[in-house]
């Protein structure tokens, strides 16, 4: 599993979402970020099954460089609108890469490795995350110093810059060492309506299990928004500094990667589709548990860490099936239909915490709901996969 190729795509993975989340630390635009993941992700899978996924990586790359620079630019001159603009370009290389990177790992390593590469992949992916949020929380605070009345003042306003430079700049230098990969379907027509490879991708999907696949996948990043939204509310109802949160957030990330890990070191072909409900119903324990916690920053923090680890055992074994059962010439467009569908499905869970707590709903009893919800899912993913025991024969 350890060859050139997956080396340069984890590395190169773990500086695309690190500098990613400086940008998104320093400047927060939610929906702009997001609406280019929605409306580009299926078309960036379209592309990613015509073309070679390491030329296009090395492509996405050389663009992020110029969208660096431009980026570094605004900042430093106090540009809202330049900021803003920036970061939905950095948005729409991001959502061209998402299929590409994750249609990668099947052509880069064996299929038996499949699970722990992207164990791996998820994370570094998490610990660039922390690294790249508190890169921004110590960047953020200089910038905002380096303006007097508005204007720049001083080196620190090019400190965003400088800081997302180095991480852009390192995902173009590992990205070199992708072996050369081929195109998997060449022939492929271009399709300029991202929409419809999203209605031709689904239709596909649903002759097999992966739809059924993708929506529990897609599930997740429902609940991840939910919980993201959830715990900025803790410092006011644990009574705590936003710093201690902080690490309430960090822990979480950090337990997801070692969950992921975990299961994917656990995993076999056999098992991997029952982990899903199991890691399902341990999702809806801990949030059950969370959501009927004392106000205790201890208590709080282990069972964030419980959800992190068990979340793991959710997440990756969905990851594995959908790269698995795609078809070599459609793996792309399959995975970047999933990631936009994760991405409404994100919107709609922040839709759903922002409904409850205009109903007065306090944030620590929204993990209710979620585990209500969890549970739900894991019961009815137990009974489909009695009822259809192909996935688990096929992967």
């Amino acid at each position: 599993m350890w060859n050139r190729g997956f080396v340069s795509l984890l590395a190169t993975q773990f500086f695309e979402a690190a500098s990613d989340n400086i940008v998104k630390g320093v400047i927060a635009f939610g929906v702009a970020f997001t609406l280019p993941f929605i409306v580009l992700s299926a078309f960036g899978g379209r592309i990613a099954d015509r073309s070679s996924k390491s030329r296009i990586t090395v492509v996405l790359k050389a663009i992020s460089l110029g969208v660096c620079a431009f980026c570094a630019f605004e900042f430093a001159r106090g540009s809202a609108w330049g900021a803003l603009a920036a970061l939905v370009a950095f948005a729409i290389v991001s959502a061209f890469f998402g299929p590409v990177k994750y249609g990668m790992i099947a052509e880069l390593v064996p299929s038996k490795d499949l699970a722990r590469a992207n164990g791996i992949i998820n994370m570094a992916t998490n610990v660039a995350v922390i690294v790249g949020t508190l890169v921004a929380g110590l960047v953020a605070q200089r910038w905002k110093d380096g303006f007097v009345d508005g204007a720049p003042d001083g080196s620190a306003a090019w400190l965003p810059g400088i800081a997302m430079a180095v991480f852009v700049t390192l995902g173009f230098l590992t990205c070199l060492t992708l072996p050369k990969l081929k195109a998997q379907n060449p022939s492929l027509p271009v399709d300029l309506n991202p929409f419809s490879t999203y209605i031709s991708t689904t239709r596909e999907m649903a002759k097999s299990a992966l739809l059924v696949v993708c929506a529990a996948w897609t599930f997740f990043y429902f609940v991840a928004a939910v919980v993201l939204l959830i715990l900025p509310d803790y410092s006011s109802y644990l009574g705590v500094k936003d710093d201690e949160t902080g690490i309430l957030m960090a822990a979480l990330g950090v337990t997801i990667g070692v969950g992921c890990v975990t299961a994917a070191y656990l995993d076999s072909p056999a098992r991997r589709p029952y982990f899903i409900p199991a890691g399902a119903v341990g999702l809806a324990v801990g949030f059950g548990l969370l959501g009927l916690a004392p106000a205790s920053f201890g208590i709080t923090l282990a069972l964030l860490a419980l959800a992190g680890l068990v979340a793991g055992f959710y997440i990756i074994p969905l990851q594995s099936m959908l790269q698995a059962l795609a078809p070599d010439d459609l793996r792309g467009r399959v995975l970047g239909t999933a990631n936009g569908y994760s991405f409404l499905m994100g919107a709609i869970g922040s839709g759903m915490f922002l409904m409850l707590r205009q109903l007065d709903v306090p944030s620590n009893r929204i993990f209710l709901v979620l585990s209500g919800l969890c549970l739900v899912v894991g019961v009815a993913a137990l009974r489909w996969l009695r009822k259809h025991r192909s996935p688990a024969r096929a992967v």
